[in-house]
Formats: C-alpha cells, structure tokens, sequence
C-alpha cells in the first residue's frame, strides 16, 4: 500500500468519498493545521468508534484520541514533516465526482528499479493509467515531470480523489502536495581565514581554489554575463559532466557556468497564469530576474573580481569561496509570486544527480519547519550518492525550534556576522559623538543641522517617532535631521519630500543595513536611540552633524549570531543538533543582476542565512577537491568537530538581540565554520546508508517505504535503534532522567600512528563519563568506537545545559557539542 497519503487543504472539514464493496462509504478527513494544533483544537466530538486511523501523530497522541489504540499506525509519512496532523473518520455522503477539480501533486516512488530512463518514465506512465481508466496517453498528458535520474516518481494533475488511488498503489511511497516554497564578499572569505592575498598555505591553496569541484545551485537563476562567472584561465569542462545549457534566448554558458536549466511547470500548475515576461521582470530561460540565486552563486563560486566596492565601501577583491570550481545553475524561483514549486525543486534534484555535481547549495525553505518533504527528500537521494547538501538554516529567529532543513543528511548552516562594519560618525551641538552604521556615501558632511523627532497626531509623547507613521510635514523637517524609531519602510523618501537632510532610524539592532543611495540615512540600535531623543527632548536647540560612513574590519570588532538566524532544537528530532555550523550571513557583498536597485557595479549587499548557506558550499567544494573520497557525513562532521566558539580575538561569541547572550549550540552548531582547520580534522564521524535507514527505523517509518528507499528488502530490528546513537558529531540528549550511555564510532584521518585523549566541558549538573580514555591508531586500526555515559543531579525538569567533548591527540582538536534537557518526569502525553 501507498504510505503516508496527505491531503494538505486548507478546509477545516473536507471529506472525500470512496465507493466500499458497492457501498457509499465517506473517508472523511479532518485536517487540523499545525497551528492550530499547538493551539490546542478540541477534536473530543470525535466519537472513539468512528476513528478509522490516525496519521502523523505521536504516540502518546495516540492514546489520548483513542485508548484502544494500542501501538502506532503503519501508516506514516515517509519523511515525517508534517504541517497537518489529520484523522479520519467513517460517515455517509453522497459519491464523489471524478470530474472534480484537479490540483498538482507529486508522486514519490523511491529508488529507481530501471537504470534506462525511458523504462522509468514508461513506469510512470503505467501505473497512472490505472488510477485514470487505462489510457496511457491520458497518463502521460497529466504528468508534467517524471523523476528518472536520482530517484523514481513524477508530478502530475490529479483530483484529491485519484492521489487518495495513487496513495494506495503498491509501487508508491508518498504523495506530496505541490505547494510554494521561499528563498530564505570581499571581507568573508579573508575573515574566515581563506585569503588569497598571501602565499600562505591554506585550504584554498591546497585545493587549487576548488578547481575539481562542481557546484550546483538551486536557486533562482544566475546573471551569466557578471564578472564573477567570468571563465578566464579556466581548463576545459570536466569530461564527467554530464549536464546541459538550456539557456534560451540570449543566455549562454562557458567553461565557469557549465550548466543551466530552468523548472516552472510545478509553479504554472499552483499560479494558473502564464509568466509574464513582456516587461523585463521575468524571463522563461536560467536568467535570474531576482537576483538571489545570482548573489548566492558567486558567493559560493565566483571568479575574482578586482577593486570590488559598494561607492567605495567595503573595497577588495570579491570571490566566492571555490573560485575554480564549476557552477551549474536550477533555477526553480521565479519572480512570480514570489516563490518556489515544490514539484520544481524535486526536479531539479533529479537533474543535479544526473548531471554530476559534486554539492549542492539550497538557500531555501519552507515557513515552517514540519514541512519540508521534497527538499528531505531529494537530499537524501543525493547524499546517498555522494552530493553533499547544503541548506540554509531559515530566517525566523531567535525563537526557539524555528531551525528548517533538519534532516541528519543536510548541512543546516546559521548565519553570523563578521569583522567587518561601516561607522557612520554622528556627532550632537553639546560635542558628543554616537556611531551609527550606514551606507552614506557619494555625499559631502551634513554640518550641524536641526534634529527632531516628529510628533505624530493620534500619538502620546511614547509613540511620536515611529518611522511607519512619518508624514511629510515640511514645517517640521525642513532643513532638518529626522529622528524615528523603528524599521525605515520609505521613511527617507518622506523626510527627503519634506525637505529634510537627513534620516537617523532607531531598530533593535544596527547590524543590517541598507543603501540610501540619494539621502544619508543612519541605522543605530534602540540604546543609542533613546539617548539622541533624551538629548532632543533636554536640549532648547538640539544639532547633530552626520559624517560619511568608513569601512572598519578586524579587530576589535566582535562576532555576533545574527537575529534572524534560525534556532535549535529541531522540533522534528531533537535528539539531532541543528543548525549544523554558522557562516558569515549579514551584509554580505556579492554580485547582483543590474536591475536591482540596491546594485551598484554589479555588486550589493545582502543578508540571511541564505547568504550563510553559500559560504558553506564554497568550502565542501575545497573540502572535495582535497579529500575527493570522503562521504557528505565525513564533510558534515570535519566542519562541525573545528569550528570555533571564540572569534579571531579568542572572545566568546554573543547573539544579537535585547539580551546579548553568549551563543551557544542552538544558535550555531559546532560553531563559526572554520576551513582551514576543517581540512585535517584529524577524527570524523562518518555515516552511510545503514545509518541513514536505522535512523528512519527510529522515527517509526516502516519497513515497506524504507525498502524502496534502497531498492533491497529491509526490515527494521524489532527494538528500535535510538536516534541518540545515530553517528553525530554532537550529542544532543532531550529527555535525560537518570542515565543514559550513548555509542560513537570515530575514523582517523590524521597521522596512521595516533593516540588520543578525551577531555569535558561538563553541562551544569550533568556528569558526563567517556569509556575507553584513549583510542590508540595504528596501520591496521582506523577506525574506534567509544561510549558517553550521561547522568544528571538536577531535581526538577528545566531547559538545556550545553558542554562538549574533545578529542586530542596534541596537534588536533575533534570537539562535539553537547546539549542536555533533564526531564525527571515523563512527558504529559506518556501519562495519558
């Protein structure tokens, strides 16, 4: 039977029908959506004899719905990520239409059976024409992709009713709904410590800048004639390749840009409308109108570009971080509302596999991290086949579990700050100076010039200066410095209206950002903000003077996790740690396609962990240049085990915020990425394909959808594996009562004769006992196991308490993050 059929409609109580033994029988299916689960929906009007299933729910979830449910259903989703938690119950209704209105959805059908690709694609076609009447033509129309390369499935039209059949056909995995997904430098790289300045020797030397690398990006499009894609000195394209150009019209590829293509269909079947490309903001071919996938690209794998500036900020030499390595774009976001298929970005899976590439960067996801099926999905096909998978973390931080693309096969990268600022001097009548941070360039010093802060009606005195509620008021800006508290959403063209001079907006952190190209305006933090309106508010005459904005790099400049970085714990399995590693992800200067506003020289700044992500690719590219045998685990693993905690100072790391607290798992992983030490980490953790279905086993999926996962019978052990021992290099324990002992298996890659030495940071209240003391290598030893006995004092449930273990052998540091929750009492729905 087909496993973990979803249905994800927004109707509260649609139901479906089904004919039963030439009877009327309704399979009726209450979709709860996630929020309003965690809100607490009442579904007790459910009568216990009326449920027929229950589907993506916990156990203890179970048996709160349904104390006769005595274990968990069969019947799970593959990948688990759900945004619905639905049940099912019987009630009569009258027969469903087949003629009902059909929506896209994909077919997920496995590892693939057929090696020749056009078997593949017959398969599809067969085993449609079933559920639609036989007609294999009428198979093949409804189909717009088939996934023949990586993996085996296809997307297709279907009415709810015939992808309840398909759920149900012995040959299928999962059906997924085709929804919308979001996308989520001259400085980084020399901060990271991969310059190209110096002979000194360092990853980037060691692995000739990447020149063995593929990297594909799935993203939206690339601005092929950029300086950045420029194949100048390049050799001939590697004779593995096995991608294409489907440029289109006026795009072409070269011996930097190897491969192009370009996904919409998936989009089209969600928009209903044609792309619109008559007025230059789109275009049917890999071109980026966006130009986000044009900025994280040279950000992973731009050339060098000389005397790179933004009007004079920030001068250097811009390059992406494996600056000969090979790109290959998949562009799957388009301008059009603004979003990503599903359906797409599958295929573009399918393709990347097929074509060859050695990484994958994915600067994408889903707005909620239950949900993230085709991006698991398609990573996992490809890891299994030796891609690494790279992925943003997301941008809804800092709250807790906000952390998305968690799946222990991807690398989830946070984004971070870096040594780099831009003090913008602003100097009040009495002589003080504040610094702000800006863009203010191309401008002369503002002399001292009245400074206000508008009132606003409607407002008390605590709500005047709200830069969303400036209005044009010439009789009070004119001439003068705006003061306004807030995010400036056209604040400066207001101010400028009224004749203003200037705009000084206060937000809760001055780290982002962005350019005013025509009119200085000046970002401080809410602390400096509130002592320029003490001094507007004491003073008769209040003055202030703007000064152009400097660059600032190195010392004593601090590194902060950014804001909108998201956090762990993984809400789907706790026990993994995400994000995996941290990367530069704020103002981050890359190349940008020459519509865009903020661009200037074919440069602009950006942040997100979208920019994060890049950075991360670019150095697996070196890492596969230098170490082409090791897996994406051993990758995953030597970035994790070297990372730093501290900066370049040796000063601990903080998180932007109201409270400035020290960072900690949760909010970077193992910590900032650290290239150079990631090249010879001396131990790695590996995994393989056996980790992988093991930790499926744990999650409860069956044995039927792991088997076409490998195209091999499997059978989960009647004890499930526990997840705290699938091969992480980290160590993350949820629910610590009294003890637990936990199994790691480390592989030398360092020295052939090496002896090692664990030592602690120990979580508050937690002992945590290694066995044995030393791991002892030799010619004919490699590889060792070891275990990690954890038990707590702690009297009362609380939150984490993070440490670490660290391996040394004298010259190498291996350190594993650890995080603990002590639970002394089972979990409430353990006791229902």
């Amino acid at each position: 039977m087909g496993e973990g059929f979803r249905q994800a409609s927004n109707d509260a109580t649609a139901v479906e029908e089904e004919l039963v033994g030439g009877r009327e029988l309704a399979e009726g299916r209450i979709k709860l959506a996630s929020e309003s689960w965690r809100a607490g929906v009442q579904i007790s009007e459910i009568e216990n004899d009326d449920l027929v299933g229950v589907i993506g729910l916990s156990q203890g979830q179970i048996a709160k719905l349904d104390p006769e449910q005595k274990s968990a259903p069969t019947r799970t989703h593959l990948f688990g990520y759900l945004d619905w938690s639905f049940i099912s119950y019987r009630q009569h209704v009258s027969t469903a239409s087949e003629n009902a209105q059909s929506k896209s959805y994909i077919v997920y059908m496995g590892e693939r059976k057929h090696s020749d690709p056009s078997l593949v694609v017959d398969s599809h076609h067969t085993i449609l024409a079933t559920v639609l009447g036989g007609s294999k033509q009428e198979a093949a129309d409804s189909i717009f992709y088939s996934y023949k390369h990586g993996f085996s499935g296809f997307a297709a039209r279907l009415t709810d009713y015939q992808a309840e059949m398909m759920a149900e056909m012995p040959d299928v995995v999962d059906v997924i709904p085709n929804d919308l997904v979001k996308p989520h430098t001259t400085r980084s790289w020399d901060y990271l410590g991969l310059s190209s300045s110096h002979a000194a020797s360092n990853l980037l030397t060691e692995s000739n800048m990447g020149d063995k690398a593929i990297i594909g990006v799935i993203d939206s499009g690339i601005w092929p004639e950029s300086k950045s894609f420029d194949d100048k000195g390049m050799g001939p394209i590697p004779t593995r390749w096995k991608g294409a150009c489907v440029g289109g019209d006026q795009f072409k590829c070269n011996r930097k840009l190897i491969g192009a293509r370009w996904f919409v269909k998936g989009l089209l079947e969600i928009i209903k409308e044609p792309i619109n490309t008559t007025t230059g903001m789109e275009y049917l071919s890999p071109r980026d109108a966006w130009g986000h996938g044009t900025h994280t690209s040279s950000t992973a794998a731009g050339s060098l570009v000389h005397n790179v500036s933004y009007k004079g900020l920030a001068l250097g030499t811009a390059r992406g971080g494996a600056p000969r390595a090979r790109l290959a774009m998949y562009k799957v976001c388009w301008n059009a509302r603004g979003g990503c298929s599903s359906a797409d970005i599958l295929k573009a899976f399918d393709e990347a596999i097929h074509d060859g590439v050695d990484v994958l960067s994915v600067s994408l996801g889903l707005g909620d991290p239950y949900f993230l099926d085709v991006i698991a999905v398609g990573s996992l096909h490809a890891v299994l086949k030796g891609i690494t998978v790279v992925c943003s973390a997301g941008n809804r931080g800092p709250t807790s579990q906000t952390v998305g693309n968690v799946a222990p096969w991807i690398i989830s990268v946070a984004a971070s700050t870096m040594d780099r600022s831009f003090p913008s001097p602003i100097t009040l009548g009495n002589n003080q100076t504040i610094m702000g941070q800006a863009m203010f360039t191309g401008h002369k010093e503002i002399g001292f010039k009245g400074l206000v802060c508008p009132k606003q009606s409607g407002f008390d005195k605590s709500g005047t200066c709200t830069c969303n509620y400036l209005v044009a008021d010439k009789s009070t800006m004119r001439g003068k410095v705006v003061l306004c508290f807030g995010y400036p959403y056209g604040a400066s063209d207001i101010v400028k209206a009224a004749g203003g001079v200037g705009l000084i907006f206060s937000n809760y952190f001055a780290y982002y950002i962005s350019p005013c190209d025509d009119f200085p305006c000046i970002e401080v933090d809410y602390n400096v903000g509130a002592q320029l309106l003490s001094y507007i508010r004491s003073s008769r005459k209040p003055m202030v003077k703007l000064s152009t904005s400097k660059t600032l790099v190195g010392m004593p400049l601090s590194v902060k996790i950014a804001l909108f970085s998201s956090r762990g714990p993984s809400s789907l399995s706790p026990e993994i740690l995400k994000p995996d590693v941290a990367a530069p992800g704020v103002n981050v200067l890359a190349a940008m396609i020459p519509k865009n506003v903020n661009a200037y020289d074919g440069f602009a700044f950006d942040s997100g962990t979208s920019m994060a992500c890049p950075h991360v690719a670019g150095i697996v590219a070196l890492l596969k240049s230098l170490h082409p045998s090791w897996s994406p685990a051993a990758i995953r693993s030597a970035l994790t085990t070297t990372a730093s905690t501290t900066d370049t100072s040796g000063e601990p790391i903080f998180t932007i915020g109201d409270a400035q607290k020290l960072a900690g798992p949760f909010d970077f992983g193992g910590g900032i990425v650290n290239p150079n030490r990631a090249s010879d980490p001396g131990l790695i953790y590996d995994m393989g394909v056996t980790d992988y279905v093991h930790y499926l086993c744990s999650m409860g999926y069956n044995d039927f959808a792991i088997s076409k996962l490998t195209l091999h019978p499997f059978v989960c052990p009647n004890k499930k594996p526990s997840i705290l021992n699938l091969n992480l290099p980290s160590i993350t324990v949820p629910n610590l009562r009294s003890s637990v002992t936990i199994t790691r298996i480390v592989t030398n890659v360092g020295p052939i004769d090496s002896t090692y030495v664990p030592s602690v940071e120990h979580p508050l209240g937690v002992n945590v006992a290694v066995s044995p003391q030393m791991l002892v290598f030799n010619s004919t030893i490699k590889k060792l196991s070891f275990t990690i006995t954890l038990s707590s004092s702690h009297k009362t449930i609380g939150g984490y308490y993070t440490g670490s273990l660290s391996w040394s052998d004298g010259i190498h540091k291996v350190t594993s993050p650890i995080s603990v929750r002590t639970e002394i009492l089972p979990s409430y729905t353990d006791r229902f």
